[in-house]
């Protein structure tokens, strides 16, 4: 437990500050205990016990039963030494005589502590001499303090604390005459028989109090030794995130920025939602709570307790496939480049991708198209082909480092994802995500999640204010939200919010992720086994769990949107913000209030062509399309100028591997695909 020079005995204060109790103590953000946890297995002990804090009889009756003449000797007891020398001259076992200095020196220094519970006139002779040392530098009370903190009682308790709380389920304070007999009776022979505790409590009761019988002290003793030792943790309130938070810090008694009445009230919304929807085979959870300023935990609970399969599992911090509430970094890093912005226009239509399995066609959630839409709508109602479409205008590698920033860990490279990324194909944990939407309740800026009090965060800039309060206002439009959800659902606060939903493939998980003006929300759904849900989206699963912990958490306090940043514009027609600079963007054309986006149309990305050997030499053609045209663009094969794009080309195809770029009059990139000639 302690190393400490051999030379020299360690000062009580460097003993008290090495003390390491068996269990953590965390506290919630009102001084609370809310958890303890055990980090050493060696033994159990609980926080230092002062001398004051246990009763006078106890100190009394160790003195008696242990040193007698401690308060007059300066380490040593000369008679009884000469007695135990004596002894181990003659061969008999050297054993007694050792004062509570000589028995405290001995957990200090290794060479003294005895083989085969006996010690050699050696071992004896240099306990003596870190005895005489110890008392020339510490008090007696200092002593007797750290001896009742560090000596065994019974197995692994080490302590009067420990010894107290296992055996007699209580404080040292609160101890008994007859409990404390029975303690003292345990120092001298930790793991003796029941029968020789009784004997020896009885023997010493009666020495300090000649009229007493010892029937009381031997029904104290077989109570606490017959039961079962069952060291009582208690309590335990955030179990999960304990590991996390003492894995952050050295302290024994931690103090968090975790409010136990919000601990407790999510904890139940949480069980009740999850216990509704047992028939529908949704059997956990994982709720996180962050203040949106300072990145504090206000709650963690990391899966439904008495509903888990998997109650020692973290499933805050597991992975799993992120849905839809990828969607909105998508659209902000087209917002950040400039490729989009709220009012342009989306194709919702079929599409089919070709990849090595073959060709990808994705579909909506509800398995329909409409046409034509702005990313507003698509956002808002979480379409997935428009989603594709605008992953496409990215470069998907940047895009995933992008990811990175915000947060996300152990991401695949692009190619592993390809254009389904845009609808959540990569894991993700909770933690990550709600940290990431916290980013954009703030304005664009990141910084980690802590869970200390008065930490500085260190904010990192990801979006402009611009491009994060496009999003926001996005997802707290119920207008936006209406084309896929209706007007009414459990996304629409009476105060503002702005919320995301995602269900992964096969409803095997589904999330809701919002933030209002104070506080940012994550919630998961669905099963730790990877087993499917029946029937649950994240409207229905995660969100309701999501509206309750707001309506929770602003039952006294309000949320505004915040003022729209310089540089925005409001576009009345459109009911939405644009940055003013993108109304003379050259890369996007409007005409009576429409917004256009340019991109390739044919060939699609990744597409792979053969050659006809039975086709005479400049008689294949490739076709090359657009979705819009116009003279200011121009087509570049592999980085060389091949043509204005003012309407289709046809382009005699060599064996090779080609990038296709469309160029505004600027130079700059507005569309481009790989394709391959085989």
């Amino acid at each position: 437990m302690f190393a400490y020079s051999l030379s020299a005995v360690p000062s009580y204060a460097e003993v008290k500050k090495n003390y390491k109790p068996s269990d953590v103590t965390i506290l919630a953000s009102n001084g609370e205990i809310i958890q303890k946890l055990r980090i050493i297995s060696k033994y159990r002990s609980e926080q230092w016990l002062n001398y004051d804090e246990a009763p006078s009889f106890y100190w009394d009756t160790v003195l008696y039963a242990e040193d007698r003449d401690f308060y007059h000797h300066t380490g040593v007891d000369s008679i009884a030494l000469l007695k135990s020398l004596w002894k181990g001259m003659t061969g008999s076992p050297i054993r007694g005589a050792s004062t509570i200095s000589m028995q405290l020196v001995s957990f200090f220094d290794e060479e003294i502590k005895p083989s085969q519970y006996k010690r050699s006139v050696f071992q004896k002779i240099k306990q003596i001499q870190r005895a005489v040392e110890l008392e020339e530098t510490w008090t007696k009370k200092e002593i007797l303090e750290a001896y009742t903190n560090l000596v065994y009682f019974r197995g692994e308790l080490r302590g009067l604390s420990a010894a107290s709380k296992a055996l007699f389920l209580k404080h040292p304070s609160a101890l008994s005459q007859n409990e404390v007999y029975v303690l003292v009776s345990l120092i001298r022979s930790p793991q003796a028989p029941i029968q020789k505790v009784m004997e020896r409590a009885c023997r010493l009761k009666k020495e300090l109090d000649q009229t007493a019988d010892c029937e009381s002290v031997n029904l104290t003793t077989k109570e606490a030794l017959f039961r079962n030792l069952d060291y009582v943790q208690f309590p335990s309130y955030i179990p999960h995130a304990a590991k996390k938070i003492v894995s952050l810090t050295p302290d024994d008694v931690i103090q968090t920025t975790i409010s136990l009445p919000l601990q407790l009230g999510v904890e139940e919304i949480l069980y009740r939602n999850v216990l509704g929807l047992k028939e529908k085979n949704v059997n956990d959870g994982a709720v996180l709570v962050l203040d949106n300023k300072t990145g504090s935990v206000l709650a963690y609970v990391g899966n439904v307790k008495n509903l888990s399969l998997v109650p020692y599992i973290d499933l805050i911090l597991t992975k799993r496939q992120a849905g839809s509430t990828l969607k909105p970094f998508v659209y902000a890093q087209n917002f950040e480049e400039k490729k989009l912005t709220p009012v342009s226009l989306l194709s919702d239509s079929p599409i089919g991708i070709p990849d090595y399995q073959g060709t990808y066609r994705p579909l909506n959630y509800d398995k329909t198209y409409r046409g034509e839409v702005t990313v507003k709508e698509s956002l808002g109602s979480s379409l997935n082909i428009p989603a594709i479409r605008a992953l496409s205008f990215l470069d998907i590698n940047y895009f995933v480092n992008s990811m990175k920033t915000l947060g996300f860990s152990n991401l695949q490279y692009a190619e592993f994802y390809g254009p389904s990324l845009a609808l959540g194909t990569a894991d993700v944990s909770l933690w990550e995500l709600t940290n990431a939407y916290r980013t954009l309740a703030n304005d664009g800026r990141f910084s980690n999640v802590n869970f200390f009090p008065n930490q500085i965060p260190e904010w990192k800039h990801i979006y402009r204010p611009t491009v994060s309060y496009m999003v926001s206002y996005i997802l707290s439009d119920r207008e936006a939200r209406s084309l896929g959800f209706g007007w009414d659902n459990f996304l629409s606060t009476t105060y503002y919010s702005s919320v995301k939903t995602g269900t992964s493939q096969d409803m095997r998980d589904n999330w809701c992720i919002g933030y209002s003006e104070h506080y940012t929300v994550g919630v998961w759904i669905g099963n730790p086994t990877g087993d499917p849900m029946l029937d649950v989206s994240g409207i229905t699963g995660a969100a309701p769990v999501w509206r309750e912990t707001m309506d929770l958490l602003h039952e006294n306090k309000t949320s505004f949107l915040k003022t729209p940043p310089p540089g925005l514009i409001w576009l009345e027609s459109k009911r939405s913000y644009v940055e003013m600079d993108s109304l003379n963007n050259e890369k996007q054309i409007y005409g009576k209030d429409k917004h256009t986006i340019v991109r390739i149309v044919s060939p699609t990305n990744k597409s792979i062509y053969a050659l006809d050997p039975d086709i005479p030499n400049g008689k294949q053609k490739i076709l090359f399309t657009l979705s819009s045209y116009s003279d200011t663009y121009t087509f570049h094969l592999n980085g060389k100028f091949l043509a204005n794009a003012k309407e289709p080309f046809f382009w005699a195809p060599i064996k090779g591997d080609y990038r296709l770029q469309i160029l505004d009059s600027h130079g700059n990139l507005v569309s481009e695909v790989l394709f391959e000639v085989r």
